[in-house]
């Protein structure tokens, strides 16, 4: 058995921002001698009776599959859990007779049946209350005496980060220093936070020069960019903000064009939620899309999206299909070998307490 299973057993995977920069590479490294194995067909079943339950408030094509795939590869099991199928789980602010169960209670029953919980919810599961999502994921982590993963949520999205992270080592050898564009591209739907936010995360994680590029009032939350900050006086890297994806997209050798929303509309930071006018105010930018022309401005530099991408909308059919640069495959395969790689790490040698 290979030294990293089990390392970190019984830990909780939330936020890539949790890890040092040391433990980030671990997991990459980790990632990639699982996806030799998979690409050479050697069996690696090093979480034999494992399980895994997994809570979807919000569908999904790569989390899931990659999930599911992933645990079945390493000789253990998933199971599917939908909201709407058991009670809903719920924060003890929400709880209502009859309709819902807490948080803290299914949390410590899962703990009592298998080895890792993992977790997706946002947008309308997360009543568009931005951390909302992510104050769920915390509340099973605190009632949980097994690992909890956070498969998405309306704050951070771990797994496509180290996935992403994995992808451009791959790709760009050598990260620090490089600079990597995390640029808003428009959408006629509303997105989360979670991917733009992981991304300046791990970027400035990894040293990188990150610059984040986007339309007025397509901030991030404050915490995020606060965290990039002190990540780049830490790791070496730069942080910086600009409006202008043009000139951000110059010299750039990572470009990652992906929408999300303005979130002045929702709450906490506005009184109510009022989604017809964050339409209407994300449609004045439907300039910010990532063309054969922009990225001609970069230095030979790859195209990253976490999928699904809005093709003519976020991006046109001729980038994003273009085997020379595009990472967009590789993005959605490195999902299955990171995930493969923090569950061997946190469900091996099975814990049943993580405290």
């Amino acid at each position: 058995m290979v030294s990293f299973v089990g390392k970190w057993k019984g830990k909780d995977f939330l936020d890539t921002n949790d890890f040092s920069q040391e433990e980030v590479k671990k997991v990459l490294d980790a990632a990639n001698v699982l996806m030799k194995m998979f690409r050479s067909r050697k069996k690696h079943p090093f979480l034999p009776g494992k399980t895994l339950f997994m809570m979807f408030y919000n569908r999904s094509l790569r989390t899931r599959n990659s999930f599911e795939a992933g645990i079945y590869q390493l000789g253990g099991h998933a199971h599917f859990l939908s909201p709407q199928d058991v009670y809903t789980p719920a924060l003890p602010e929400d709880m209502v007779a009859y309709q819902t169960e807490a948080i803290s209670d299914v949390a410590r029953v899962l703990s009592r049946y298998g080895d890792a919980i993992a977790i997706r919810i946002y947008g309308d599961a997360a009543k568009w209350i931005i951390g909302r999502g992510h104050k769920v994921v915390r509340e099973f982590a605190k009632h949980a005496t097994i690992p909890v993963l956070n498969m998405e949520d309306d704050m951070y999205h771990p797994f496509q980060a180290l996935a992403d992270a994995q992808a451009m080592r791959n790709a760009v050898p050598k990260l620090q220093g490089k600079k990597l564009v995390v640029s808003y591209a428009y959408s006629g739907g509303l997105k989360p936070l979670a991917v733009p936010q992981s991304e300046i995360l791990i970027g400035t994680q990894l040293g990188m020069n990150v610059v984040l590029a986007h339309p007025p009032g397509f901030d991030l939350e404050d915490v995020v960019l606060d965290a990039a900050k002190k990540n780049a006086d830490r790791y070496g890297g730069e942080f910086s903000v600009v409006n202008d994806m043009k000139a951000s997209f110059e010299g750039a050798d990572i470009v990652y064009p992906k929408a999300w929303s303005p979130k002045n509309y929702f709450p906490p930071h506005s009184p109510a939620l009022d989604k017809p006018s964050a339409t209407a105010y994300q449609d004045k930018f439907k300039d910010w899309i990532c063309t054969q022309e922009l990225m001609d401005l970069t230095n030979k530099g790859k195209y990253m999206h976490c999928g699904p991408a809005d093709r003519g909308q976020e991006v046109t059919d001729e980038v994003i299909d273009n085997e020379k640069y595009s990472l967009y495959f590789e993005q959605a395969e490195d999902r299955l070998h990171v995930q493969k790689a923090v569950m061997a790490l946190v469900m091996g040698d099975r814990s049943t307490r993580k405290r």
